[in-house]
């Protein structure tokens, strides 16, 4: 079991839309606009990894997928991607420039 709870394959996220985005010098940046937020006067930097990830999460695909859309574009273990994707979301959930958001499932599931 690679994920942790409550972080789960099909868990979703969305961007907190009180963090920006900028790329600069080919890094993705991530800067809080809101005072409200903790280390309001902090900016991250993401990696190339990090970045993909980011740029995937819109409230809709499951973390799973998310991954498996990643997995495909890098030679690198399903493990270890598993695990670097796990530890950027906790991160990224710590300083709540992510959030879990609920989905609704059809009558499929």
């Amino acid at each position: 079991m690679l994920f942790s709870a409550p972080m789960g394959p099909e868990s979703v996220y969305a961007k907190n839309p009180d963090f920006i985005q900028r790329n600069v010098a080919g890094e993705c940046i991530l800067v809080p606009i809101h005072r409200r937020l903790p280390d309001r006067n902090s900016i991250y930097v993401l990696n190339e990894t990090g970045a993909e990830v980011w740029n995937r999460l819109d409230g809709r695909v499951p973390l799973r997928a998310v991954i498996d859309d990643v997995h495909g574009l890098y030679d690198v273990a399903r493990e270890q991607l598993h695990r670097d994707v796990v530890t950027l979301m906790t991160d990224l959930l710590s300083i709540q420039a992510i959030e879990e958001v609920s989905v609704a499932h059809g009558p499929t599931g």
